[in-house]
């Protein structure tokens, strides 16, 4: 299976530039899919979720810089979450406003 053919039907990114100047700029692409998180925002809320167990075993670190943030007064708000419906059940996400 390709890259393309994957984001048919599963959560991922496929980014790439056409733009070549020689000596200075390449053509270059970058892909996955199935991302361990995922970041959202609106406002001046942002969540992340944790989308399987890659994206649950990160999930701790985020919220200790979140936390870090939240004591330095860069955050408002963090609230930890565990009713986000995941892909894998993990249900772990992070709300920060």
């Amino acid at each position: 299976d390709t890259l393309v053919e994957n984001l048919d039907e599963r959560r991922g990114v496929l980014l790439t530039s056409s733009y070549e100047f020689p000596g200075r700029y390449a053509r270059w692409s970058l892909g996955f899919v199935d991302p361990p998180l995922q970041i959202s925002g609106t406002g001046s809320k942002c969540t992340i979720e944790a989308l399987n167990p890659r994206g649950r075993l990160l999930m701790p670190a985020i919220q200790k810089t979140m936390d870090a943030l939240l004591n330095d007064g860069v955050l408002e708000k963090v609230v930890p979450s565990t009713d986000v419906g995941m892909l894998d059940g993990s249900g772990d996400s992070l709300e920060s406003m």
